[in-house]
């Protein structure tokens, strides 16, 4: 599914993706959910522009308001997707890559099914408290030991209760937005709680979500890179983080060398030097605390933080009691 604009790298985050679907899983039959705002404006985008709109086997091409933000309308889409999609499908966000075929997705019995939120139950996820929070204003009492799904991939089939489902969800999503939730995993966890049909998940492999599903990566069909993940340009975890990197797809006329390495080999998207973390360095990493001295942390430069730390372990005085 494609919302997009010429301020942002959605489109070309799709054209990376469906190259590595193309690749890894020739036999897919790829078809791309979009607005007309979006649809008409690719050819412009470059010349990757013109190129995408030969990627997939199919466009469907939704009339939406354009005056409407790109979230919004992304979020409308996205709820809303099993109205405008006929058949089975697996729905899959735009920030992935595919790395193994995706044809062993059929022999999945379920009708519906996800992937948790950062591979953990709530009571393990790092964001429990603000998705807990967001969940209340929508009357959904999330408990530590609630299953919270990440909506980057999708496996819908084509039935009744499952087209009553994504009406649910894109009902409880615009009583949402009212309320100031703009995304849409909060009404996603609304929605399940609130439907008697069985909901399925999906092994960790079909999105495996990075930074948390380290364990996944060596089976992994689904790599979920998060282009979001990294705000700072020194912290990026994974090449297709790095917007400059993006930029260059735009204005080439083939996928950059470096891209292309990734697309066969998509460890070759890591930095050289990697550091693996814990639950507890994890929960440390989460706090306030944390969050702004990183904010604040530049390499290279003279850390007044470092000065005193150094100072202090001079100091002729013992912290024993």
């Amino acid at each position: 599914m494609l919302v997009s604009g010429s301020d942002d790298f959605y489109a070309e985050q799709l054209f990376v993706s469906i190259t590595s679907l193309r690749r890894n899983s020739p036999g897919a039959a790829v078809s791309v959910l979009t607005d007309t705002l979006t649809h008409e404006s690719l050819p412009s985008r470059g010349k990757m522009g013109a190129r995408l709109l030969d990627a997939p086997d199919k466009w469907i091409v939704v009339p939406l308001d354009a005056s409407l933000t790109k979230e919004h309308r992304s979020r409308i889409l996205k709820t809303g997707m099993r109205q405008y999609v006929e058949g089975d499908f697996l729905f899959i966000d735009t920030d992935t890559l595919i790395v193994r075929p995706l044809d062993g997705i059929d022999a999945i019995p379920h009708e519906l099914a996800f992937c948790l939120d950062h591979h953990c139950l709530l009571e393990d996820n790092p964001e429990f408290k603000c998705h807990r929070d967001e969940c209340r204003q929508l009357g959904k009492d999330l408990s530590r030991n609630d299953f919270y799904f990440n909506s980057g991939v999708i496996l819908s089939r084509d039935s009744a209760p499952v087209r009553a489902f994504f009406a649910q969800w894109q009902k409880n999503y615009l009583q949402g937005r009212s309320k100031g939730i703009k995304t849409d995993q909060q009404s996603l966890a609304q929605t399940l709680g609130s439907v008697s049909m069985p909901v399925g998940q999906l092994d960790g492999i079909w999105n495996c979500q990075l930074p948390y599903g380290v364990k996944y990566m060596g089976g992994a069909i689904v790599f979920h890179y998060f282009f979001t993940y990294a705000k700072e340009p020194h912290s990026y975890l994974f090449l297709l983080n790095d917007p400059s990197v993006l930029s260059r797809i735009r204005n080439s006329e083939e996928l950059p060398s470096d891209v292309a390495a990734v697309i066969q080999d998509f460890f070759k998207g890591f930095p050289d030097v990697t550091l693996l973390i814990g639950k507890r360095d994890l929960d440390f990493r989460n706090t306030r605390r944390y969050k702004d001295l990183r904010r604040r942390y530049v390499p290279g430069k003279f850390s007044f933080l470092e000065f005193l730390l150094k100072v202090r372990a001079r100091l002729p005085f013992s912290a024993k009691r």
